[in-house]
């Protein structure tokens, strides 16, 4: 029976050792799925902070792009301000002018009423065409 107990204690072990080799292969395996998964974990981890700072600085430019359309559509409004102002002065200026300009026609009109009622008042000869006489006030009068 010696032989029998030893040889059912040689199977017993036989089978405990390809047991433990199977064990060890199994946790060599798991060992080698959990670094490639420690991996992978560290990959997407790079991968959104990453994504997380281009958004952070997409934020940061969307900011600045904002500041600047503000300070763009301020100074635009300056600007248009400025060409309201300058239109408004440019407009008085041209409305002194025109009546500058009405007010010299208006004196050069009168001038020229004034000088038009002396030809008639203080004429020489007679208003008809046909006179070559002098007028009665004139101080030499031919007969």
């Amino acid at each position: 029976m010696s032989n029998d107990l030893l040889k059912q204690l040689e199977a017993k072990i036989n089978e405990a050792i390809e047991t433990i080799e199977f064990s060890r292969m199994e946790i060599t395996d798991l060992k080698e799925k959990n670094d490639e998964l420690e991996n992978r974990y560290e990959d997407w981890e790079q991968r959104l902070s990453s994504l997380i700072e281009k958004f952070e600085q997409l934020e940061d430019v969307e900011a600045v792009e904002v500041e600047a359309e503000v300070d763009t559509s301020i100074q635009k409004d300056e600007e248009a301000e400025e060409v309201v102002a300058e239109e408004a002065e440019a407009e008085e200026v041209e409305a002194e002018e025109v009546v500058a300009v009405e007010t010299e026609d208006e004196e050069a009109e009168a001038d020229t009423e004034e000088f038009e009622g002396d030809e008639i008042e203080g004429s020489t000869f007679g208003t008809s065409a046909d006179s070559y006489t002098e007028a009665p006030g004139s101080s030499q009068h031919y007969a």
